[in-house]
């Protein structure tokens, strides 16, 4: 038997392969990739960005949780079957000044410090990492990261061109000084909402102070910031995300929340302070977009990182997302596969989310096997009704942590799961463009970044979106680590 394959026979160790998976990026290329198989449809044409920790090393010090890796976004343009590629590090002001420093300099999201109290007590600054979504809107590309302001890069050379406040919008409230203290600027999320009917962009962030608030804000077709909503809450819960439809905005605020005194004093990072609450509901707050009270309504306790989509039905909201029973805090050392070995499972389940606001209550659907995260849709069908979506699902149930090996076409309304497997690759999040502007809901194709597992470098993959078979496939000259969350802009 040859030595490779031997190589391909043997099975590769799921957790090796994501500890191998996010293995730092080390050269920022700019070159024509080679078409492998296939070739790419015409009806591509536009540019895919994505985004993601292109690093959990700094130095000497290493990251404890993905959340903190220094975000790079990578760029794809296709035009008549050919794509160029380029990747860039976001030159925030952190990463320039512990490039300059080769060491760690700035608490981060999961990653205290070295020093105890002494470093980290009273900082409330964090590293502002730019790593989780990036987002073209008003004719700007946005690289997000949900604890502070969005970065401004070039669209075309992903240059950075600096922090983003929308003029000043963005920056700290003058109030009082425990307010300044704990959010010294706005946060503004990494999932936003676009209203295709409008063009606004919608978008939140929580708000630790005196009083803990939600902070809504809407942005019109061009850009400029139109509206700052304040809302109090009674705790500082852990929101990732948000739905929006055509008539309101709707928040799920989980018993999942930050021990604000123990990260002020530095005795924990803020992820490694979260607790879930299991004997407490969830709160679902419904916000009217014309600007009326909010209502708020209670269903079981849980977890909800990512929204698929939510719409308007009289009465009813429908909403789907993955809905996870539980969700703790803590480091996620992705650079160490004994550490992964030993971690417990988190099970995000499809699941369909029903609010009858005449009657004050929510019901529940789990659509049942995968486990599914990162879900997207027909972008077309943003706040309004949809049939299908798309995420990256485990082929196989496990006890153990995660293993995303699978992309799933999801009809929640058969309760239809379809899954195609990569295993033991790694694909993101699936990106849906449809064939033309006039194409059906879901007839059209999903770009999927695939970290090959054996050649130990990534893929571009180009899938049918209503077989999930491959259609064409470009490979990197390099690897790139699993990252969140991107968009595809079409040529105009």
């Amino acid at each position: 038997m040859s030595e490779t394959m031997a190589r391909e026979g043997r099975a590769l160790d799921p957790f090796t392969v994501i500890a191998d998976a996010y293995a730092p990026v080390s050269d920022e290329l700019n070159v024509e990739l080679r078409v492998e198989m296939g070739r790419f449809p015409d009806a591509l044409d536009g540019v895919l960005f994505r985004n993601g920790p292109g690093s959990l090393e700094m130095g000497p010090d290493h990251y404890r949780h993905p959340f903190d890796g220094d975000g790079m976004v990578v760029r794809f343009e296709f035009t008549a079957g050919r794509v160029h590629y380029r990747n860039r590090f976001i030159a925030t002001e952190e990463r320039t000044a512990e490039l300059r420093a080769g060491r760690m300099l700035f608490r981060a999201f999961g990653t205290n410090l070295p020093g105890g109290f002494r470093r980290n007590g009273l900082r409330m600054r964090f590293k502002n990492a730019a790593n989780t979504s990036v987002q073209w809107h008003g004719r700007r590309l946005l690289a997000l990261w949900e604890g502070g302001l969005p970065h401004a890069l070039d669209d075309k050379t992903l240059a950075t061109h600096g922090r983003f406040d929308f003029d000043g919008a963005l920056r700290p409230l003058r109030s009082a000084f425990v307010d300044r203290l704990l959010s010294p600027e706005l946060p503004f999320s990494a999932h936003p909402r676009i209203d295709p009917t409008t063009g606004e962009l919608h978008n939140f962030g929580t708000l630790a102070g005196a009083k803990n608030r939600l902070v809504l804000y809407r942005v019109d077709a061009s850009g400029r910031m139109r509206e700052r909503r304040f809302i109090p809450l009674d705790a500082l819960p852990f929101v990732h995300d948000f739905v929006l439809t055509e008539r309101y905005a709707i928040f799920f605020l989980p018993p999942v929340s930050f021990d604000v005194p123990r990260t002020l004093f530095g005795l924990k990072s803020p992820v490694e302070s979260i607790s879930h609450d299991r004997g407490k509901p969830t709160t679902v707050l419904v916000v009217p977009r014309d600007g009326s009270e909010p209502q708020r309504f209670e269903t079981r306790g849980g977890f909800v990182f990512h929204f698929a989509n939510g719409y308007d039905d009289g009465d009813r909201i429908v909403i789907d997302g993955a809905r996870m029973d539980r969700f703790e805090g803590g480091p996620i050392l992705v650079r160490d596969p004994e550490w992964l070995r030993g971690q417990p499972s988190f099970d995000a389940r499809p699941t369909r989310f029903e609010i009858d606001l005449a009657r004050g209550q929510v019901t529940e659907t789990d659509l049942g096997s995968p486990e599914i995260e990162l879900p997207t849709i027909d972008s077309r069908h943003s706040t309004r009704a949809h049939s299908v979506y798309f995420a990256i699902a485990r082929s196989k149930p496990s006890t153990q942590m995660p293993v995303h090996d699978a992309i799933a076409r999801v009809r929640p309304d058969a309760r239809d799961v379809v899954m195609r497997s990569f295993s033991p690759d790694l694909p993101g999040e699936p990106i849906f463009v449809p064939r033309s502007a006039s194409a059906p809901e879901g007839d059209g194709y999903l770009l999927v970044l695939v970290y090959r597992a054996r050649d130990k470098q990534s893929a571009l993959v180009c899938l049918d979106a209503a077989t999930l078979e491959t259609i064409a496939e470009a490979t990197l000259p390099h690897a790139v680590p699993p990252g969140f969350h991107g968009c595809f802009v079409q040529r105009t």
